[in-house]
């Protein structure tokens, strides 16, 4: 196993909800086989792929400001979920000035986009139909979602 983490930018369909239970940001944080050209490779996450993770740290999970890992979290995980459509993901904004922040640009879709921080742990390896590699993660250990407001890799990972 790497201790590389691998960084993959999914795309808009954010949700912002505000309830008793806190401020939520929701959506898509991975889905199921969409494809992201990679360059050099084809890359797809299986269903499955998050199952051992969200059941071994699944509420300890930190959304991050895009992938910064020297910054304070602008929140954590408070439901992950595997669905047909993939990793779906509620986090809870903390009531800091950069959760606060964090959540604004999210309400005006500045912040539209997620994006995985994984460690792959299982691959299966195959070729596209033009001969590159296509590498499907079949297991991966999750170690954080940063909220984004770049290109995503995956056009369906989005915050709702």
């Amino acid at each position: 196993m790497s201790d590389i983490i691998e960084r993959n930018l999914i795309a808009d369909s954010i949700e912002v909800r505000e309830s008793a239970e806190g401020r939520r940001v929701c959506g898509v944080a991975a889905p199921f086989d969409s494809e992201f050209d990679a360059g050099d490779y084809v890359e797809r996450f299986a269903p499955g792929a998050f199952a051992k993770s969200i059941q071994e740290r699944g509420d300890r999970i930190p959304l991050l400001e895009a992938h910064r890992r020297d910054a304070m979290p602008l929140g954590k995980a408070t439901r992950l979920e595997e669905t047909s459509h993939g990793l779906y993901a509620e986090f809870l904004m903390s009531n800091t000035g950069r959760g606060n922040e964090a959540l604004q640009l999210a309400r005006d879709g500045v912040m539209h986009s997620f994006s995985v921080g994984f460690v792959p742990v299982r691959d299966t390896r195959r070729e596209t139909a033009d001969g590159r590699p296509l590498v499907q993660r079949d297991e991966v250990k999750l170690h954080h979602v940063g909220l984004i407001s770049e290109v995503p890799a995956y056009a369906d990972a989005r915050v709702l």
